[in-house]
This record gives C-alpha cells, sequence and structure tokens, in this order.
C-alpha cells in the first residue's frame, strides 16, 4: 500500500513536471522569448498529473486496444479540461486559455483537434513512455522510501497555499490598475473633446489617446499611488497571454503596460 502510493505520486509529479516544461517550451518558441508557464510557482502543471493518472489507473482495462485507449483518453482529458476551465472561471473570474479560435471548441474551453492530440500523447505515454519512467521511479522508491512522496507533497501544498494568496492579491491589484486606468482615460477623453473641431482633428486624436493615457502614469505623484506586483504576480499575468478576466473593467494587455511603466525609473 505504501509503495502503490508512492508511486502514484511520484507519477503524479513527474507528469506535471513534463506537462510544464511541454508548455513552457511550446509557449516560448510560440511567443519567441522564454515564458515561465504553471500556475504554480513550480515547475509543475498538476493538470497534467492528474490527467495521466487518471488515463493509468481509471481506464487501465482497456489499454491493450489502442483504439480504446485512445478514446477514453480523448474523453477523459476533455472532460479534465472543460472542468478545471469552468472552476477557474467561477472560483477565480480568470480565463487561462480560450480556444474560440479553434475549430470545434466547446465554450471556449475545449476543442476537438486539441483533445485529439491529447489522445495521441496519451497512447504515447502509456505504450512507450511510462514502463520506461516506473523504471525510474521505482529505483527512487527503493532509495528514498515514502519520504520524497511527502516530501514533494509538502512542497506543493506550500506553494498552494502561497499561489493562491498571491492570485487574490494580484486580482485586488488588478481592480485598483483598473480604476485608475479607467479614470485618466476618462480625464484624457474629456480634454480631448473639448479639443475637438472637425472629425478629422477627433481621428488624429485618437489615435494619439493610447500613448497619452500610458503617459500618465509616468507621474511620480500616480506612481506613489498604485500598487506594485511582486515576482509571483508579475509571473502569473505574463505566463497567460490569452488569460481574461470578467470582472475588469479594463483590458489585461493594459494593465501590462501600466505594470511594465510603473517598473521603469
Amino acid at each position: 500500500m505504501e509503495q502503490e502510493f508512492s508511486l502514484v505520486v511520484l507519477l503524479f509529479f513527474s507528469y506535471s513536471f513534463i506537462g510544464w516544461l511541454w508548455e513552457t517550451v511550446y509557449c516560448g518558441i510560440k511567443a519567441r522569448h522564454f515564458v515561465y508557464r504553471g500556475f504554480l510557482l513550480g515547475p509543475i502543471t498538476p493538470i497534467y498529473g492528474f490527467g495521466v493518472i487518471g488515463v493509468l489507473y481509471l481506464i487501465d482495462p482497456f489499454q491493450k486496444n489502442i483504439f480504446l485507449l485512445f478514446g477514453l483518453s480523448f474523453i477523459l482529458c476533455t472532460i479534465l479540461e472543460y472542468i478545471t476551465s469552468f472552476l477557474l472561471e467561477k472560483i477565480f473570474h480568470l480565463t487561462l486559455w480560450d480556444y474560440k479560435k479553434v475549430p470545434l471548441n466547446i465554450n471556449g474551453r475545449v476543442a476537438v483537434p486539441v483533445s485529439i492530440f491529447w489522445g495521441a500523447a496519451c497512447v504515447f505515454i502509456v505504450r512507450v513512455l511510462n514502463p520506461h519512467l516506473m523504471t525510474i521511479l521505482e529505483g527512487l522508491y527503493a532509495r528514498f522510501s515514502i519520504f520524497l512522496p511527502v516530501l514533494l507533497l509538502m512542497l506543493i501544498s506550500a506553494d498552494t497555499g502561497f499561489t493562491l494568496a498571491n492570485v487574490s492579491s494580484l486580482r485586488r491589484r488588478m481592480t485598483e490598475l483598473s480604476g485608475a486606468i479607467q479614470e485618466k482615460k476618462a480625464q484624457l477623453q474629456t480634454d480631448v473633446n473639448q479639443r475637438l473641431d472637425t472629425l478629422k482633428t477627433e481621428a488624429k486624436e485618437r489615435q494619439t489617446e493610447r500613448k497619452e493615457w500610458l503617459e500618465a502614469f509616468k507621474d511620480p505623484e500616480t506612481r506613489k499611488k498604485l500598487p506594485k506586483l511582486n515576482l509571483q504576480e508579475r509571473r502569473f499575468l505574463n505566463a497567460f497571454p490569452t488569460m481574461k478576466s470578467s470582472d475588469l473593467k479594463s483590458s489585461l494587455p493594459d494593465i501590462r503596460q501600466v505594470v511594465k511603466t510603473l517598473r521603469e525609473k
């Protein structure tokens, strides 16, 4: 029982790390710069760990049939991804990924092409990768017994608590920054409307409006009144470029620009 528990924990952390590594490399190549992905501070993405553990144990009786393995993995990963997206939106009011531009998507939370990839990846994991990984993990268990899994669980518990606290503070600070942005935009819009003489002048001034409101945040007195984000909050804000929040008046790109401006000396 102790060995089985330990191996399950080690498998969870192994595939959570592999998932984090995959996302970091893929998103880094796509963005053309390093992107530290993941909801947690540590280099793991738990949704991958839960997904693979589910495939390895819940559909174990069907793994000998490659078509059943693919189909059930497809379904299981789709359900897990949809539930995770739904809970993140309901609990934190955040959308960390959006598949609305991907064909055959459901509410932007899941999409058939993405689920096909997960199904194929699970076939590769079960048939090719996992047997070799199990040999390594059994060696780790023989050397460290249950102490390594317990240590890893303690670390992820601390990381989860720290991350949840930072997400909460990040939301408060984004709300403050959003209000400040709207205030500056309203002030500038009032000034612009007072100066408009023709539609041509209005169009030209609107082109510079975005830069003007951002420049206003360089004022020392304005900077003192605004919150400054810590490393984890900035990392989380930048790790998900397509992230959305349903209860902010300002867009996240605007907030990211203000955060960057506030860090400039």
